[in-house]
């Protein structure tokens, strides 16, 4: 198991118009492999939007890349972003 962690910054009075796009976008994500995940919006940045992705390997999910759903899915959420994401990959341990 695979954390995909992205780092997001969007427009502060479209942030939850945001969220309920990329919730939306990301459906078609879980046919790919992706078990689902969370979206975190800072409590105190109403920019700052942070993704977690779970996925079963990177390997996995870097097949899904440059798909037609994954082309799909980065028209549907890339206009929301006021620059481009960034983040990487993560093993998780229980604490």
């Amino acid at each position: 198991m695979i954390y995909e962690v992205r780092f997001q910054t969007v427009d502060a009075k479209r942030r939850g118009e945001y969220v309920k796009h990329y919730k939306q976008a990301i459906q078609e994500i879980k046919q790919a492999g992706c078990r689902g995940g969370f979206i975190l919006c800072a409590e105190n940045d109403p920019q700052s939007v942070i993704v977690l992705l779970e996925w079963d390997s990177k390997e996995q999910h870097q097949r899904w890349r440059g798909t037609p759903p994954h082309q799909r899915f980065r028209a549907a959420v890339e206009g929301w972003q006021a620059k481009p994401s960034h983040g990487d990959y993560y093993l998780a341990e229980t604490i």
